[in-house]
């Protein structure tokens, strides 16, 4: 067979073969002298005996899906999507990627590869898809914080916390980086659309281990968060459960010699009982941004906010905003009460603000505040 495209193209095409690990990519790679000789021997399921981890059973799978029609559909989405492959053999592969167990052979990238770059500090930041108000506002005044030092926010684009820390990053104009757990012309879960619409139009960056067209899975999750532990210094849990994943995340990056910060929460509820367990275990314990910026003395990022888009708040809007905690609900009522502003004015100004996504209303609850007292959205 003749070969048709760039040397290490073929690693991101053994990717896309089931039965194939990271692990198994390299071995196919360091066995055979190269990418392109790899993915040759894929054809006769006699060369796959010498690798270890591959099943008999698979080798008829790996010789149906290793074929020219597989090379040419990925080389055909990478093109429409304009993803970009970076594979363990490139110069771009993140360093500290590098170093962790079991470390991805490639990984898919739409958007600002400069984010990779390890002179660029990046902080994880994890927690449950089904969060409280606290840890949603938790996550996004955090996020919000730290983006404004010269730092990329790092988290897996879920439901969640994940969310919340992106779009408290963005909120400040902030770096971004979404680790998928599906192929980048996937969008998961689909309400994060505009979410990573946004990261791609902030210059943020989306990354995958995935080629395209692979769906999401639970099993791609775990996976999943051995990258965004792998590529970060540190991690930051927010909120998370007893038996939470961003447990088994806060493991990974311990046992790579990451530095793990831990939110403390409510004792009266079991929404933070895993950050509990994790400050018995000799985590730090994060109160405020300030924590982390004293303690790594970060360096506030240079941004340029001609053009920016910051509300000229009307002076009611500026009071009801103040009156509107951050940690729960408030009443309508109680609202008329603490700012003496008529029903029908209240109503008007509330929907302005929720249009803004600014303030949230909870149904029979009534509104709590996203961003505290700021006025800079996205």
């Amino acid at each position: 067979m003749e070969q048709q495209y760039e040397s290490n193209f073929y690693i991101a095409a053994m990717q896309s073969i089931t039965a194939l690990g990271a692990a198994n990519i390299r071995d196919l790679v360091n066995n055979f002298g190269g990418p392109y000789e790899a993915w040759c021997a894929l054809r006769d399921r006699k060369n796959l005996k010498c690798i270890l981890g591959i099943p008999s059973t698979k080798y008829k799978q790996i010789e149906k899906e290793a074929t020219n029609e597989r090379l040419q559909t990925i080389y055909k989405a990478l093109k429409n999507w304009r993803i970009e492959y970076i594979t363990y053999l490139d110069v771009l592969f993140p360093g500290h990627l590098q170093e962790i167990y079991n470390p991805p052979a490639v990984i898919f990238v739409r958007g600002n590869t400069s984010l990779l770059d390890d002179e660029t500090m990046k902080i994880a930041m994890v927690g449950a898809r089904k969060c409280s108000d606290y840890g949603r506002n938790v996550a996004l005044r955090i996020g919000k914080e730290l983006a404004a030092y010269n730092v990329a926010i790092v988290s897996g684009g879920a439901r969640g916390i994940d969310s919340h820390s992106h779009e408290g990053a963005l909120a400040a104009n902030g770096q971004v980086i979404v680790v998928m757990g599906c192929g980048l012309d996937i969008v998961y879960p689909p309400e994060n659309k505009r979410l990573f619409d946004t990261v791609l139009k902030h210059n943020g960056l989306l990354l995958s281990e995935y080629p395209p067209g692979t769906p999401p899975s639970s099993v791609h999750f775990p996976a999943r968060n051995r990258i965004i532990s792998g590529l970060s210094q540190i991690i930051i849990v927010v909120e998370a459960k007893a038996s939470s994943g961003s447990l088994i995340t806060a493991d990974m990056a311990a046992n790579e010699g990451r530095e793990i910060y831990v939110v403390p929460g409510s004792i009266l509820s079991n929404v933070a009982e895993g950050n509990h367990w994790l400050m018995r275990q000799g985590a730090n314990v994060l109160t405020k941004a300030q924590d982390i910026i004293d303690d790594y003395e970060l360096k506030p990022r240079a941004v340029d906010t001609q053009g920016s888009d910051v509300l000229s708040f009307k002076l009611e809007w500026k009071v009801v905003l103040s009156k509107i905690p951050t940690d729960q609900c408030i009443s309508v009522g109680d609202l008329i009460k603490e700012t003496h502003i008529p029903l029908q004015r209240l109503q008007s100004i509330l929907l302005d603000l929720e249009m803004k996504h600014m303030i949230e209303k909870v149904h029979s609850k009534g509104y709590i505040n996203l961003i505290g007292s700021d006025i800079l959205v996205h």
